[in-house]
């Protein structure tokens, strides 16, 4: 019997979705009894996570400087959720249990992944305050998680910069967005197996 693995390699991810992965990682590690210490610690995995999302944040300015910090701590994160993953495996001798709590993807082992829809419900709302955009969408059987992006160019093209947050809330609301500005918004639904489902885009103007 083929022993049951782990993902070890999340390159493809796009930046949003590497940094929603991480996260989840880190939730289902924290106070997991079956790997209470684990190679790198989860103290320092956190860290690499937070230098990252850090970085991702201030990369929107497109600096060539920040960029260049987001693709080192990219490729930080990268390297050690490899490592983290193998040892977890180490840990876990094949308990597909043990593994699947870790909070990594397990690899194919022949089980049919359901495929995730797109997202409805759609609706883009005035926040509380002025200078807020709430997004909100209807919640997706299967979906592990969910990515709110926004554009705030005047027209979207292939090349346009999207702000995302990923959460696993079916709500998301912006802030601190300049009033009177027209902003595009979408949303996508994540599944357990990184399938993703994205709406159309939306428009609207901040109050």
């Amino acid at each position: 019997m083929k022993t049951q693995g782990l993902v070890t390699s999340y390159s493809k991810l796009s930046d949003a979705h590497l940094d929603l992965k991480a996260q989840s990682i880190i939730l289902a590690l924290t106070g997991n009894l079956n790997f209470p210490l684990t190679a790198p610690t989860l103290a320092n995995f956190t860290l690499f996570k937070t230098t990252y999302t850090t970085a991702l944040a201030k990369a929107v300015s497109r600096e060539r400087n920040t960029i260049a910090q987001k693709l080192a701590a990219r490729t930080t994160l990268l390297l050690n959720m490899k490592l983290l993953a193998i040892n977890i495996e180490s840990l876990a001798l094949g308990d597909r249990v043990k593994l699947v709590s870790s909070g990594f993807d397990l690899t194919n082992d022949g089980e049919l992944v359901t495929p995730i829809v797109t997202p409805t419900d759609f609706i883009l709302s005035d926040g509380l305050n002025a200078g807020e955009m709430k997004f909100s969408i209807k919640g997706v059987k299967d979906a592990s998680s969910y990515l709110f992006e926004i554009c705030l160019e005047e027209v979207v093209t292939e090349d346009s910069k999207w702000t995302s947050k990923a959460t696993t809330l079916r709500e998301h609301t912006f802030t601190n967005l300049p009033s009177r500005t027209l902003i595009h918004g979408r949303v996508a639904a994540i599944g357990r197996k990184s399938q993703e489902a994205f709406t159309g885009v939306l428009t609207r103007v901040v109050q």
